[in-house]
Protein backbone atom coordinates (compact mmCIF):
# COMPACT_ATOMS: atom_id res chain seq x y z
CA UNK A 1 0.00 0.00 0.00
CA UNK A 2 1.09 3.66 -0.60
CA UNK A 3 1.82 5.77 2.09
CA UNK A 4 1.02 9.39 1.39
CA UNK A 5 2.60 12.51 3.77
CA UNK A 6 1.36 15.75 4.25
CA UNK A 7 3.67 18.49 4.92
CA UNK A 8 3.12 21.29 6.86
CA UNK A 9 4.70 24.82 6.81
CA UNK A 10 4.79 26.55 9.80
CA UNK A 11 6.57 29.69 11.52
CA UNK A 12 8.04 27.14 13.37
CA UNK A 13 9.58 24.63 10.84
CA UNK A 14 8.20 21.95 8.49
CA UNK A 15 5.73 19.14 9.79
CA UNK A 16 5.49 16.20 7.96
CA UNK A 17 2.48 14.03 8.76
CA UNK A 18 1.11 10.48 7.62
CA UNK A 19 -1.80 11.19 5.78
CA UNK A 20 -4.27 8.63 6.23
CA UNK A 21 -3.22 7.94 10.01
CA UNK A 22 -2.16 11.94 11.17
CA UNK A 23 1.28 10.13 12.72
CA UNK A 24 4.04 12.74 12.46
CA UNK A 25 6.81 11.32 10.30
CA UNK A 26 9.18 14.12 10.64
CA UNK A 27 10.11 17.68 11.56
CA UNK A 28 12.47 20.38 10.25
CA UNK A 29 12.77 23.06 13.10
CA UNK A 30 14.67 26.13 13.14
CA UNK A 31 13.21 27.84 9.98
CA UNK A 32 10.00 29.89 10.00
CA UNK A 33 8.48 29.50 7.26
CA UNK A 34 6.63 32.42 5.26
CA UNK A 35 4.16 32.95 2.55
CA UNK A 36 1.76 30.22 1.21
CA UNK A 37 5.48 28.17 -0.87
CA UNK A 38 7.77 28.84 1.59
CA UNK A 39 9.45 25.52 1.33
CA UNK A 40 9.99 22.68 -1.29
CA UNK A 41 9.65 19.11 -0.84
CA UNK A 42 11.93 16.31 -2.88
CA UNK A 43 12.97 12.98 -2.10
CA UNK A 44 15.09 12.98 0.14
CA UNK A 45 14.94 16.79 1.28
CA UNK A 46 12.94 19.57 2.19
CA UNK A 47 14.59 23.60 1.36
CA UNK A 48 12.65 26.06 3.64
CA UNK A 49 12.75 29.77 2.62
CA UNK A 50 14.00 31.60 6.19
CA UNK A 51 10.53 34.06 7.01
CA UNK A 52 13.15 36.98 8.17
CA UNK A 53 16.25 37.19 6.35
CA UNK A 54 16.97 35.44 2.42
CA UNK A 55 18.64 32.35 3.94
CA UNK A 56 17.73 29.07 2.82
CA UNK A 57 17.43 26.10 4.95
CA UNK A 58 18.17 22.69 3.56
CA UNK A 59 17.07 19.51 5.72
CA UNK A 60 16.83 15.41 5.18
CA UNK A 61 13.80 13.87 5.34
CA UNK A 62 14.63 11.41 7.90
CA UNK A 63 12.72 10.25 10.90
CA UNK A 64 14.35 12.20 14.10
CA UNK A 65 16.23 14.45 12.26
CA UNK A 66 15.41 17.84 12.66
CA UNK A 67 18.91 20.36 12.13
CA UNK A 68 19.35 21.58 8.97
CA UNK A 69 22.34 19.89 7.22
CA UNK A 70 22.86 23.47 5.01
CA UNK A 71 22.45 26.47 5.57
CA UNK A 72 23.48 28.83 3.15
CA UNK A 73 22.41 32.87 1.93
CA UNK A 74 20.15 33.53 -1.26
CA UNK A 75 21.31 36.06 -3.91
CA UNK A 76 18.51 38.12 -2.18
CA UNK A 77 15.21 38.37 -0.76
CA UNK A 78 12.67 35.33 -1.36
CA UNK A 79 9.44 35.39 -0.76
CA UNK A 80 8.30 31.79 -3.21
CA UNK A 81 10.39 28.51 -4.05
CA UNK A 82 9.46 25.58 -5.94
CA UNK A 83 10.55 22.23 -6.83
CA UNK A 84 10.78 21.34 -10.52
CA UNK A 85 11.09 18.18 -12.47
CA UNK A 86 10.70 15.75 -9.59
CA UNK A 87 13.43 17.99 -7.34
CA UNK A 88 16.26 18.30 -10.11
CA UNK A 89 15.68 22.27 -10.43
CA UNK A 90 14.92 24.55 -8.02
CA UNK A 91 12.73 27.53 -8.65
CA UNK A 92 12.76 30.56 -6.64
CA UNK A 93 11.06 34.57 -6.88
CA UNK A 94 12.47 37.14 -5.32
CA UNK A 95 10.79 40.35 -4.09
CA UNK A 96 12.01 42.65 -6.66
CA UNK A 97 10.23 40.26 -9.58
CA UNK A 98 13.23 38.33 -10.30
CA UNK A 99 13.15 34.54 -10.70
CA UNK A 100 15.89 32.16 -10.15
CA UNK A 101 16.63 28.71 -11.50
CA UNK A 102 19.13 26.03 -10.15
CA UNK A 103 20.56 22.67 -10.37
CA UNK A 104 20.30 21.04 -7.50
CA UNK A 105 22.61 18.63 -7.72
CA UNK A 106 25.02 20.86 -8.27
CA UNK A 107 24.17 24.05 -7.10
CA UNK A 108 24.72 26.00 -10.19
CA UNK A 109 22.51 29.02 -10.73
CA UNK A 110 20.87 27.88 -14.63
CA UNK A 111 19.28 31.26 -15.12
CA UNK A 112 18.10 33.98 -13.82
CA UNK A 113 15.59 36.90 -15.58
CA UNK A 114 13.14 39.50 -14.32
CA UNK A 115 9.72 38.34 -14.42
CA UNK A 116 7.25 40.66 -12.65
CA UNK A 117 7.20 44.25 -11.38
CA UNK A 118 6.70 43.42 -8.11
CA UNK A 119 7.44 40.56 -5.54
CA UNK A 120 6.81 36.95 -6.95
CA UNK A 121 4.05 35.31 -5.28
CA UNK A 122 3.45 31.82 -6.60
CA UNK A 123 5.34 29.14 -8.46
CA UNK A 124 4.23 26.02 -10.29
CA UNK A 125 5.66 24.02 -13.08
CA UNK A 126 4.73 20.54 -15.64
CA UNK A 127 7.55 19.34 -17.97
CA UNK A 128 9.18 21.89 -20.34
CA UNK A 129 7.61 24.95 -18.37
CA UNK A 130 7.40 26.76 -15.56
CA UNK A 131 4.55 29.20 -14.30
CA UNK A 132 4.43 32.30 -12.48
CA UNK A 133 2.52 34.58 -10.71
CA UNK A 134 3.07 37.85 -8.87
CA UNK A 135 1.88 40.98 -6.81
CA UNK A 136 1.20 42.76 -10.16
CA UNK A 137 -1.58 40.91 -11.03
CA UNK A 138 0.27 38.79 -13.97
CA UNK A 139 0.68 35.39 -14.53
CA UNK A 140 3.48 34.57 -17.47
CA UNK A 141 4.11 30.94 -18.73
CA UNK A 142 8.25 30.32 -19.06
CA UNK A 143 9.51 27.80 -21.55
CA UNK A 144 12.64 26.84 -19.88
CA UNK A 145 14.47 25.85 -23.07
CA UNK A 146 13.57 28.88 -24.42
CA UNK A 147 14.55 31.22 -21.79
CA UNK A 148 17.78 29.42 -20.58
CA UNK A 149 18.74 29.82 -24.37
CA UNK A 150 18.40 33.26 -24.30
CA UNK A 151 20.26 33.54 -21.09
CA UNK A 152 23.04 31.76 -22.64
CA UNK A 153 23.16 33.79 -25.69
CA UNK A 154 23.15 36.79 -23.79
CA UNK A 155 19.76 38.23 -24.03
CA UNK A 156 18.79 39.51 -20.87
CA UNK A 157 15.34 40.49 -22.05
CA UNK A 158 13.72 36.32 -21.49
CA UNK A 159 10.40 36.75 -22.81
CA UNK A 160 7.31 34.43 -21.58
CA UNK A 161 5.46 32.36 -23.97
CA UNK A 162 2.05 33.92 -22.90
CA UNK A 163 0.89 36.28 -20.61
CA UNK A 164 -2.50 35.87 -18.80
CA UNK A 165 -3.23 39.77 -17.12
CA UNK A 166 -7.23 39.29 -16.61
CA UNK A 167 -6.86 39.35 -12.68
CA UNK A 168 -7.04 42.94 -10.61
CA UNK A 169 -5.00 42.13 -7.65
CA UNK A 170 -2.15 39.83 -6.62
CA UNK A 171 -1.76 36.34 -7.64
CA UNK A 172 -1.70 34.02 -4.31
CA UNK A 173 -2.13 30.59 -6.19
CA UNK A 174 -1.46 28.54 -9.43
CA UNK A 175 -2.35 25.02 -10.05
CA UNK A 176 -1.57 22.85 -13.42
CA UNK A 177 -3.13 19.88 -14.58
CA UNK A 178 -1.43 16.73 -15.03
CA UNK A 179 -1.40 16.45 -19.20
CA UNK A 180 0.88 19.66 -18.39
CA UNK A 181 0.19 22.81 -20.60
CA UNK A 182 3.08 22.22 -23.87
CA UNK A 183 0.89 19.25 -24.89
CA UNK A 184 -2.12 21.52 -25.55
CA UNK A 185 -4.55 19.89 -23.09
CA UNK A 186 -3.61 21.23 -19.63
CA UNK A 187 -4.99 23.50 -18.05
CA UNK A 188 -3.75 26.36 -15.94
CA UNK A 189 -5.63 27.58 -12.69
CA UNK A 190 -4.86 31.03 -11.30
CA UNK A 191 -6.07 32.00 -7.84
CA UNK A 192 -5.96 35.65 -6.57
CA UNK A 193 -6.96 38.34 -3.91
CA UNK A 194 -9.98 39.86 -6.45
CA UNK A 195 -11.79 36.82 -4.89
CA UNK A 196 -11.65 34.87 -8.52
CA UNK A 197 -10.33 31.75 -9.54
CA UNK A 198 -9.51 31.26 -13.10
CA UNK A 199 -9.48 28.72 -15.62
CA UNK A 200 -7.35 28.58 -18.44
CA UNK A 201 -6.02 26.71 -21.90
CA UNK A 202 -2.71 27.07 -22.81
CA UNK A 203 -2.07 26.09 -26.36
CA UNK A 204 1.41 26.15 -27.60
CA UNK A 205 2.34 26.84 -31.18
CA UNK A 206 5.34 27.51 -33.42
CA UNK A 207 5.81 31.06 -35.05
CA UNK A 208 8.67 31.37 -37.07
CA UNK A 209 11.73 29.97 -35.10
CA UNK A 210 9.88 30.42 -31.64
CA UNK A 211 7.27 29.12 -29.55
CA UNK A 212 4.84 30.98 -28.51
CA UNK A 213 1.75 30.47 -26.40
CA UNK A 214 -2.41 31.56 -26.48
CA UNK A 215 -4.25 31.51 -23.28
CA UNK A 216 -7.88 31.07 -23.62
CA UNK A 217 -9.96 31.92 -20.64
CA UNK A 218 -12.47 28.88 -20.22
CA UNK A 219 -14.39 30.09 -16.91
CA UNK A 220 -14.62 32.29 -13.75
CA UNK A 221 -14.86 31.31 -10.61
CA UNK A 222 -16.49 33.95 -8.12
CA UNK A 223 -16.08 33.35 -4.56
CA UNK A 224 -17.53 35.32 -1.19
CA UNK A 225 -13.89 36.24 -0.11
CA UNK A 226 -10.12 36.62 -1.49
CA UNK A 227 -8.87 33.38 -2.19
CA UNK A 228 -5.98 32.08 -0.62
CA UNK A 229 -5.19 28.69 -2.14
CA UNK A 230 -6.53 26.35 -4.44
CA UNK A 231 -6.52 22.36 -5.12
CA UNK A 232 -7.62 20.51 -8.56
CA UNK A 233 -7.88 16.55 -8.62
CA UNK A 234 -6.05 15.18 -11.41
CA UNK A 235 -9.41 14.25 -13.33
CA UNK A 236 -10.23 18.11 -13.20
CA UNK A 237 -13.64 17.62 -12.16
CA UNK A 238 -13.33 19.77 -8.86
CA UNK A 239 -11.74 22.39 -7.66
CA UNK A 240 -11.24 22.89 -3.69
CA UNK A 241 -10.90 27.22 -2.63
CA UNK A 242 -9.66 28.04 0.57
CA UNK A 243 -10.83 31.53 1.14
CA UNK A 244 -10.96 34.05 3.77
CA UNK A 245 -14.74 32.89 4.18
CA UNK A 246 -14.36 29.34 4.56
CA UNK A 247 -13.62 26.27 2.22
CA UNK A 248 -15.63 25.86 -0.65
CA UNK A 249 -15.84 22.74 -3.29
CA UNK A 250 -16.88 23.67 -6.90
CA UNK A 251 -18.11 20.44 -9.50
CA UNK A 252 -16.44 21.57 -12.61
CA UNK A 253 -18.80 19.65 -14.62
CA UNK A 254 -22.97 19.07 -13.98
CA UNK A 255 -25.71 17.74 -15.55
CA UNK A 256 -27.62 19.38 -17.68
CA UNK A 257 -31.43 20.69 -16.83
CA UNK A 258 -34.71 18.87 -17.56
CA UNK A 259 -35.33 19.65 -21.08
CA UNK A 260 -31.95 18.93 -22.44
CA UNK A 261 -31.34 15.61 -20.53
CA UNK A 262 -30.01 14.14 -23.36
CA UNK A 263 -26.77 16.67 -23.26
CA UNK A 264 -25.35 14.60 -20.19
CA UNK A 265 -22.94 15.96 -18.51
CA UNK A 266 -21.81 19.97 -19.53
CA UNK A 267 -18.61 21.96 -18.20
CA UNK A 268 -19.24 25.17 -16.70
CA UNK A 269 -17.92 27.91 -18.30
CA UNK A 270 -16.53 27.57 -21.80
CA UNK A 271 -16.78 31.55 -22.64
CA UNK A 272 -14.38 34.25 -20.89
CA UNK A 273 -17.23 36.28 -19.84
CA UNK A 274 -18.57 33.64 -17.56
CA UNK A 275 -18.80 34.08 -14.02
CA UNK A 276 -19.78 30.83 -11.74
CA UNK A 277 -20.82 31.54 -8.25
CA UNK A 278 -24.06 29.41 -7.39
CA UNK A 279 -22.38 25.81 -7.74
CA UNK A 280 -20.11 26.13 -4.64
CA UNK A 281 -20.68 24.06 -2.27
CA UNK A 282 -19.40 24.73 1.64
CA UNK A 283 -17.97 23.06 4.19
CA UNK A 284 -20.06 23.22 7.01
CA UNK A 285 -17.72 22.77 9.72
CA UNK A 286 -14.51 24.48 8.42
CA UNK A 287 -12.54 27.58 10.16
CA UNK A 288 -14.62 30.99 8.99
CA UNK A 289 -10.31 31.58 7.36
CA UNK A 290 -8.77 29.26 5.53
CA UNK A 291 -5.14 29.60 4.16
CA UNK A 292 -4.15 26.33 2.60
CA UNK A 293 -5.46 23.32 0.96
CA UNK A 294 -4.23 20.13 -0.96
CA UNK A 295 -5.70 16.71 -1.62
CA UNK A 296 -4.49 13.41 -1.85
CA UNK A 297 -3.74 11.57 -5.01
CA UNK A 298 -6.77 10.03 -5.86
CA UNK A 299 -8.62 13.27 -4.81
CA UNK A 300 -10.74 11.53 -1.59
CA UNK A 301 -9.33 12.99 1.37
CA UNK A 302 -8.66 17.15 1.48
CA UNK A 303 -6.47 18.48 4.25
CA UNK A 304 -7.27 22.13 5.09
CA UNK A 305 -5.26 24.51 7.02
CA UNK A 306 -6.22 27.86 9.02
CA UNK A 307 -4.36 30.69 9.69
CA UNK A 308 -4.49 29.70 13.67
CA UNK A 309 -2.54 26.44 13.35
CA UNK A 310 -5.99 24.05 13.12
CA UNK A 311 -5.34 21.20 10.50
CA UNK A 312 -7.92 18.79 9.17
CA UNK A 313 -8.42 16.36 7.11
CA UNK A 314 -11.73 15.92 5.32
CA UNK A 315 -13.64 13.20 2.90
CA UNK A 316 -14.67 14.98 0.16
CA UNK A 317 -17.61 12.75 -1.12
CA UNK A 318 -19.40 13.62 1.99
CA UNK A 319 -17.63 17.11 3.26
CA UNK A 320 -17.21 15.72 7.03
CA UNK A 321 -14.21 15.97 9.00
CA UNK A 322 -12.34 12.82 9.47
CA UNK A 323 -9.72 13.81 11.80
CA UNK A 324 -7.73 16.97 13.37
CA UNK A 325 -4.30 16.83 13.36
CA UNK A 326 -3.24 18.05 17.10
CA UNK A 327 0.52 19.40 17.20
CA UNK A 328 2.03 22.00 19.47
CA UNK A 329 4.08 23.09 16.60
CA UNK A 330 0.98 24.01 14.76
CA UNK A 331 -0.12 26.48 17.11
CA UNK A 332 2.16 29.18 15.88
CA UNK A 333 0.42 29.43 12.18
CA UNK A 334 0.41 26.90 8.91
CA UNK A 335 1.37 29.24 5.82
CA UNK A 336 1.39 26.07 3.27
CA UNK A 337 0.66 22.56 2.78
CA UNK A 338 1.73 20.15 0.43
CA UNK A 339 1.19 16.55 -0.32
CA UNK A 340 3.16 13.58 -2.36
CA UNK A 341 3.55 10.13 -1.57
CA UNK A 342 6.07 8.89 0.67
CA UNK A 343 9.60 8.25 0.04
CA UNK A 344 11.14 5.09 1.22
CA UNK A 345 12.85 6.65 4.40
CA UNK A 346 9.31 7.77 5.59
CA UNK A 347 7.80 4.43 4.86
CA UNK A 348 7.01 4.31 1.67
CA UNK A 349 7.38 1.83 -1.05
CA UNK A 350 11.10 0.72 -1.67
CA UNK A 351 13.15 -1.34 -4.70
CA UNK A 352 15.31 -4.32 -3.42
CA UNK A 353 17.52 -5.51 -6.09
CA UNK A 354 16.61 -9.25 -6.33
CA UNK A 355 19.86 -11.59 -6.24
CA UNK A 356 17.45 -15.04 -6.51
CA UNK A 357 17.50 -15.42 -2.77
CA UNK A 358 13.90 -15.63 -1.55
CA UNK A 359 14.08 -13.64 1.82
CA UNK A 360 11.86 -14.52 4.71
CA UNK A 361 8.47 -12.43 4.88
CA UNK A 362 9.19 -10.91 7.85
CA UNK A 363 12.03 -9.61 7.19
CA UNK A 364 11.28 -8.15 3.72
CA UNK A 365 8.14 -6.66 5.09
CA UNK A 366 8.95 -4.90 8.00
CA UNK A 367 12.28 -3.88 7.58
CA UNK A 368 13.32 -0.80 8.63
CA UNK A 369 14.11 1.82 5.79
CA UNK A 370 17.68 3.48 5.93
CA UNK A 371 18.12 7.08 6.51
CA UNK A 372 19.07 8.94 3.74
CA UNK A 373 23.33 9.51 4.57
CA UNK A 374 23.26 11.78 1.14
CA UNK A 375 20.50 14.81 0.10
CA UNK A 376 22.03 15.13 -3.11
CA UNK A 377 21.74 18.88 -2.87
CA UNK A 378 24.48 21.44 -2.84
CA UNK A 379 24.64 24.79 -2.20
CA UNK A 380 23.53 27.17 -4.54
CA UNK A 381 24.95 29.90 -6.32
CA UNK A 382 24.24 33.43 -6.07
CA UNK A 383 25.72 34.90 -9.15
CA UNK A 384 26.18 33.15 -12.50
CA UNK A 385 29.13 32.46 -13.79
CA UNK A 386 29.86 34.30 -17.30
CA UNK A 387 30.72 33.14 -20.31
CA UNK A 388 34.98 32.80 -20.09
CA UNK A 389 34.71 33.35 -16.35
CA UNK A 390 34.56 31.28 -13.58
CA UNK A 391 34.73 27.41 -12.26
CA UNK A 392 35.10 24.91 -15.57
CA UNK A 393 34.55 21.37 -15.77
CA UNK A 394 36.87 18.52 -16.93
CA UNK A 395 34.61 18.44 -19.81
CA UNK A 396 34.65 22.77 -20.16
CA UNK A 397 38.03 22.76 -19.84
CA UNK A 398 40.45 23.54 -22.82
CA UNK A 399 43.87 21.83 -23.72
CA UNK A 400 46.15 24.56 -22.82
CA UNK A 401 49.65 21.97 -23.49
CA UNK A 402 50.53 20.48 -26.86
CA UNK A 403 51.70 17.12 -26.90
CA UNK A 404 54.64 15.64 -28.11
CA UNK A 405 54.46 14.84 -31.72
CA UNK A 406 51.27 15.86 -31.68
CA UNK A 407 51.20 17.83 -35.03
CA UNK A 408 52.51 14.42 -36.67
CA UNK A 409 49.97 12.58 -35.56
CA UNK A 410 47.18 15.08 -36.77
CA UNK A 411 48.86 15.26 -40.24
CA UNK A 412 48.85 11.09 -39.74
CA UNK A 413 45.32 10.85 -39.28
CA UNK A 414 44.35 13.85 -42.10
CA UNK A 415 45.74 11.66 -44.62
CA UNK A 416 44.31 8.68 -43.72
CA UNK A 417 40.56 10.03 -43.55
CA UNK A 418 41.54 11.77 -47.22
CA UNK A 419 42.39 8.03 -48.49
CA UNK A 420 39.25 5.76 -48.95
CA UNK A 421 38.74 4.56 -45.43
CA UNK A 422 34.96 4.21 -44.54
CA UNK A 423 35.55 6.92 -41.73
CA UNK A 424 36.92 9.16 -44.03
CA UNK A 425 33.86 8.90 -46.35
CA UNK A 426 31.34 9.24 -43.50
CA UNK A 427 33.22 12.57 -42.39
CA UNK A 428 33.31 13.64 -45.97
CA UNK A 429 29.68 12.90 -45.97
CA UNK A 430 28.98 14.39 -42.75
CA UNK A 431 30.59 17.73 -43.70
CA UNK A 432 28.71 18.30 -47.19
CA UNK A 433 25.92 17.86 -45.10
CA UNK A 434 26.83 20.67 -42.91
CA UNK A 435 27.45 22.86 -45.62
CA UNK A 436 24.26 22.66 -46.94
CA UNK A 437 22.86 23.98 -43.84
CA UNK A 438 24.43 27.13 -44.36
CA UNK A 439 22.26 29.88 -45.72
CA UNK A 440 24.08 30.78 -49.34
CA UNK A 441 23.04 34.74 -48.68
CA UNK A 442 25.51 35.14 -46.22
CA UNK A 443 22.03 36.25 -43.42
CA UNK A 444 23.18 33.69 -40.97
CA UNK A 445 24.00 34.63 -37.57
CA UNK A 446 27.59 34.60 -36.30
CA UNK A 447 26.54 32.07 -33.86
CA UNK A 448 25.21 29.66 -36.12
CA UNK A 449 28.72 29.77 -38.26
CA UNK A 450 30.37 29.41 -34.47
CA UNK A 451 28.34 26.38 -34.31
CA UNK A 452 28.82 24.83 -38.02
CA UNK A 453 32.26 25.47 -37.30
CA UNK A 454 32.41 23.70 -34.47
CA UNK A 455 30.53 20.84 -34.90
CA UNK A 456 33.04 20.06 -37.97
CA UNK A 457 35.42 20.35 -36.22
CA UNK A 458 33.71 17.84 -33.93
CA UNK A 459 33.37 15.70 -36.64
CA UNK A 460 36.99 15.33 -37.72
CA UNK A 461 37.85 14.89 -33.86
CA UNK A 462 35.18 12.38 -33.91
CA UNK A 463 36.91 10.52 -36.95
CA UNK A 464 40.55 11.13 -36.05
CA UNK A 465 39.24 9.16 -32.82
CA UNK A 466 38.27 6.70 -34.33
CA UNK A 467 40.86 5.72 -36.31
CA UNK A 468 43.37 6.21 -33.42
CA UNK A 469 41.10 3.52 -31.25
CA UNK A 470 41.26 1.17 -34.35
CA UNK A 471 45.09 1.70 -34.40
CA UNK A 472 45.57 0.74 -30.83
CA UNK A 473 43.37 -2.30 -30.58
CA UNK A 474 45.20 -3.85 -33.81
CA UNK A 475 48.31 -3.27 -31.78
CA UNK A 476 46.94 -4.75 -29.12
CA UNK A 477 46.10 -7.64 -30.61
CA UNK A 478 48.89 -7.98 -32.39
CA UNK A 479 51.22 -7.63 -29.55
CA UNK A 480 48.86 -10.56 -27.71
CA UNK A 481 49.29 -12.88 -30.69
CA UNK A 482 53.03 -12.49 -30.49
CA UNK A 483 52.78 -13.06 -26.68
CA UNK A 484 50.40 -15.94 -27.84
CA UNK A 485 53.23 -17.44 -30.13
Amino acid sequence: MFVEIVSVGTKSGVQVYDLRRGTKLAQCLGVGVGGRQGFAIGDAWVAAVNEKKPVCHVYALNRGDTGAKLVFPFPEEVTCVHAVDGGRYLAAGARSGRIFVWAVASGRMVGSWDGHYGPVTALASCPGALVSGGEDAAVHVWLLSQALDQLATGDTAVAPIATVAEHTMPITALHISQAGLLAGRGRLYTASKDHTCKQWQVRVVRTGERLVGRAQLLATLLYPAAVSDIAVDQSETRAFAATAAGLFQTNLYAYGSASDAGRGLAALGGTSDSVVSECHAQYPSAEPRVAAVCLSLDGTLLVSASPEGVVRVWDTASRQCLRTISDKQLSSGVTQLSARLAPPQLGGPRVMASTGLRRPGATSGHAAAPKVASIGFAPLQRLAHESGAGETTAFEAPVKTTLRGAREDMAHFDTALGSDAPYGETAREDMRLLGGLRLADGSAKRQVAELHQQLERLQRHGARTRLLNDELYQGAITEWLGSRR
